[in-house]
Order: C-alpha cells, then structure tokens, then sequence
C-alpha cells in the first residue's frame, strides 16, 4: 500500500513492540513487600490491595496483543520466605506475523523459601502467529512454584482455525542449581496444522495447558493433585518427575476451559498455599 508519497509497505520500518516489566519481593516482619517493580511499555504492572496478606501483582500489555517482531521480557524475583502472586490482566492475543516471531522471555527467581504462583491468563494464537516463548526458573530447594500456562489456538465463538504459522515453548527448572525440567515444544509451517492434530502433538484440542508445582513436598502430593483436577473434561494426566508434579490438559473449547481451570486452581492453592479456594481475583473480572 502506497500514499502520501509514502514507498512500498514493505520498505517501511515496522513498528515493534519492546515491552519489559521486573518485580521483586521481600519478606518483612508484617509479611511480603513489593520491593522493586519497573516496567517500559507497552507493559505495566498493576499491583491491587494484597488478598490475605499475599501481594499480588498483574501484568498488562497495553498494546493490545503481541505482533510479529515484538519482544517481551518479564523477571520475578523472590528473597527467603516471600510469597507472591503474578497474574495477567487479560488474554494474551498473538496477531499474524508478517515477517520475524514475537519473542517472549520469562525468567522467575525463587529464594530459600519463597513460594510463588505465576498465573498468568491465557495466550491466544491466532492465525498466521509466529511465537517463540521461554520460561526460566532458578530455584531453592526448599522453595515452592505454582505455574500455568495456557495455549489456545484461534478463537472458536469466532469460527477461528489455525492452519499456518509457528510456535516454540521451552521451560527450564533448576533447583539449587541443578537441572530438574527440561521441555520444548515446537510446531511451524504448512505443517502446524498437521502438528497440532496428530497424535505427537495436541490430538486435535485447540487448547493445552501445562500445570507445574515445584516443591519439596510435590511428589508426595501426586495422587491428592490427580484427585482435585480429574474432575475436569480436560485433565489429560499428571506425573511426578524430580520434586515436582506436571499436569497436562487438552481441550477444544476455551472458555469451558477456564472456568474449569479456575475452579481447579482455587483448589490447588488453599490445598498447596493454604489460601482461600479461589483463582486470582483478575481471573473473575
């Protein structure tokens, strides 16, 4: 598209969106403080009053979904003893790229005793989506880590199919420096379709969900974390592997989903964090 004595779409440079956000906790003698938060936009970091003494703090992307190009990068970062939520203000939408993937970069810092949930919302892919997304926890051994992360695959109340594009999800989990998670999944071309529904990868679901509980305790808790999530349609199945618990969920309509994941994390927390049965309030609104 041309005009305005502009050149060829394509000899513009394309706007891009490099958006950060860091937060660290401390615990004090009356609980855990928000010590440091700082943000470049289009993130943002809303923190509301802290439920149950717990703060909580809510990452919002302002520009309205992730384009092609895009960075993102998040730190948390917890001291002995703090506790902490962080959530997501919203879905996350991953538009069609045009050229290059949007990177998105999470890295959680646990220290001796620290218990964090990150929770943040769903991410949609519409599309066309090229999205290359990483998340990196060092850990105490004695420290303990609720995580969810959701992947939904075009919006179905829109008739939405996602038949190209490309996706890389990697986690790394190291406890006390060594190793205990490794995972990467990939899916990219004209055989992203193909890949999401073979039996090697989602069987067909357009949304998957991987729940991770890292903890000295997680293993012995196998079997009470199989109980709370099999009544959900979705559940898929869960296993132990070095001090921690992976749960994984398949499903083929995304708000169905979610209101069922939310009833299961409500229970996860005041089974595992002693909280009240309830998913972070940004998840009601």
């Amino acid at each position: 598209m041309t005009g305005c004595g502009a050149g060829p779409a394509s000899d513009l440079a394309l706007q891009r969106g490099r958006g950060s956000a860091a937060l660290r906790f401390e615990a004090r003698a009356d609980g855990t403080a928000l010590v440091e938060r700082r943000c470049r936009a289009p993130l943002r970091i809303l923190t509301p009053r802290p439920a149950n003494g717990v703060p909580e703090a809510v990452l919002a992307n302002l520009a309205g979904g992730i384009a092609g190009g895009d960075r993102y990068e998040v730190s948390v970062a917890a001291g002995p003893g703090a506790g902490a939520v962080v959530s997501g203000q919203a879905a996350e939408k991953v538009y069609r790229a045009i050229d290059a993937p949007a990177d998105w970069f999470t890295r959680l810092t646990l220290g001796p005793d620290a218990a964090v949930e990150w929770l943040p919302q769903e991410t949609i892919l519409f599309d066309g989506a090229r999205m290359r997304r990483r998340i990196e926890v060092d850990m105490a051994g004695d420290a303990r880590l609720l995580a969810v992360e959701t992947l939904v695959l075009g919006r179905a109340a829109h008739g939405e199919r996602v038949r190209h594009g490309s996706l890389t999800d990697s986690w790394r989990i190291d406890r006390d420096g060594r190793p205990v998670w490794r995972e990467a999944l990939h899916m990219g071309g004209c055989d992203f379709e193909r890949a999401s529904t073979s039996v090697a990868g989602l069987r067909g679901a357009s949304v998957s969900a991987t729940l991770i509980y890292a903890a000295p305790d997680a293993p012995a808790r196998l079997e009470e974390l199989r109980r709370l999530l099999a009544g959900m349609s979705a559940f898929a199945g869960a296993g132990a592997v070095r001090g921690l618990v992976v749960a994984r969920f398949l499903a083929r309509e995304g708000g169905a989903f979610k209101r069922e994941l939310a009833a299961a994390l409500g229970a996860l927390r005041a089974c595992v964090f002693a909280r009240p049965a309830e998913p972070p309030r940004v998840w009601l609104c």
